[in-house]
């Protein structure tokens, strides 16, 4: 018999979250976190986005870390001289919140208590090793030596699995499966932030950016969201650009976006609490890997559950849906006494039915429209060069809107031709 009916590695969103269904539904239930406290190790911007928790925790706004709710959503294109943004705001986010901005390490510590409150067995600063194998079939982890068995083991251990990896779940990572994000939270005063961002109480602004400026063929996104008294800003780079550069660093993509002319007035007299860097999913359907097996599940990050089309970036909600999903999953085996794949199949079928794989099979080769070089290098300059002329006052007869944008088109450099064909393919992704 089995030490645990399930052991879940990493206590993240996807791991408490799984550990929360089925310890509430009298599962044993081992949670393993290598971080102590769980989120000291991670990063992330972070906004969540839904009402996923609603699921396993039906009161978890009242009492859950929140910083704010957004009610301001900005997305934008940066070149050296200038911002070119849409920022949409609505008072029927007041009613309907629909994503509030938190800092992981205040959050996940709060759902990992969670589970453990509801039965689970909490363990933290604790590295699981690798899984225990039983005639084939993974039967439990291992850590420094010792066996833990379980009858199923879900694998919750974020961007770089490398438990999952070494157990030859899933391949390696490759710079078309991450990015580098970095990481900064700026503290402000309350009554700044509202200030900076014309907000009031506890609504906030969460706003993504394509950082047109970089040089050398580099590409990134930055972001930028409010807390109650700080803001989490950072940036996104593309790891293939990076590497084929050979000169930039990720922290000189960061220092430039932060000195911005415009970003920078947001973070003036800010005090900087935290400076970090982490890999991000971005590798979309083409990444996720089988994420059922013998004896075990992947969930979150470590599937590559997340989402990005340069509007809006989501990865949380997708950790927590697949984290009950998979946790529905081994209650249905365990009544079953069934722990094969064949069973463990329907964690699959469940998030077909669900938005997490219907969105990543929907919008299949996103991240070449968010990394093309349409969008990082042409599309800035060219919005700059059109809005520049159709608003600057020089006295002189005033052009076509047509004709500006042709104009502004050819100085890029790119054939109407190619930009008419990327349009397309864009429309067609997006």
């Amino acid at each position: 018999m089995s030490e645990f009916d399930a052991i879940i590695v990493g206590a993240g969103p996807a791991g408490s979250s799984a550990a929360i269904k089925l310890a509430s539904s009298g599962l044993t239930t081992l949670l393993v976190e290598k971080a102590d406290p769980p989120g000291s190790k991670n990063v992330s911007g972070g906004i969540m986005w839904g009402n996923e928790l609603g699921g396993v925790l039906p009161d978890w706004e009242k009492d859950a870390p929140l910083e704010r709710y957004v009610i301001s959503k900005g997305t934008g294109l940066l070149t050296s001289d200038s911002l070119i943004s849409v920022d949409f705001r609505s008072r029927k986010f007041e009613s309907r919140k629909t994503g509030y901005s938190v800092l992981r390490a205040k959050f996940d510590q709060y759902l990992a208590n969670k589970a453990k409150s509801k039965g689970a067995t909490l363990v933290t600063g604790v590295t699981v090793d690798g899984l225990a194998l039983k005639d084939g079939k993974v039967a439990g982890v291992i850590q420094e030596g010792d066996e833990i068995t379980a009858d199923t083991v879900i694998l919750a251990e974020g961007v770089n699995p490398r438990v999952a990896i070494s157990s030859g779940l899933r391949p390696e990572i490759g710079d078309k499966d991450v990015a580098i994000g970095v990481k900064q939270v700026v503290k402000l005063s309350e009554a700044t932030i509202n200030e900076r961002f014309n907000i009031r109480g506890n609504s906030g602004f969460a706003g993504e950016y394509v950082l047109g400026f970089l040089k050398n063929g580099v590409k990134a996104g930055g972001f930028l969201y409010t807390n109650k008294e700080t803001i989490s800003v950072g940036a996104v780079i593309n790891v293939g650009t990076l590497r084929a550069d050979n000169e930039t660093h990720s922290f000189e993509i960061m220092d430039q976006f932060v000195n911005h002319p415009f970003i920078s007035p947001y973070l003036e007299g800010g005090k900087m609490e935290e400076y970090s860097a982490h890999l991000v999913c971005e590798g979309g359907i083409g990444s996720v890997p089988k994420i059922y097996g013998d004896g075990y599940l992947i969930a979150g990050d470590a599937a590559g559950f997340s989402y990005s089309n340069g509007l809006i970036i989501q990865g949380i909600n997708y950790a927590i849906t697949s984290g009950i999903a998979a946790a529905d999953t081994v209650i249905e085996a365990k009544s079953k006494s069934n722990f094969s794949s064949g069973m463990l199949r329907g964690y699959e079928d469940r998030l077909q039915g669900k938005y997490v794989l219907k969105d990543l099979k929907k919008f299949r080769g996103i991240e070449e429209v968010t990394w093309s070089n349409l969008a990082h290098k042409a599309l800035p300059d060219i919005a700059e060069e059109t809005l520049f002329n159709l608003f600057y006052e020089e006295g002189i007869p005033k052009r076509h809107l047509m004709e500006i944008v042709l104009s502004a088109t050819k100085k890029s450099g790119v054939k109407k031709t190619d930009m008419i064909l990327e349009a397309y393919r864009t429309m067609r992704r997006m």
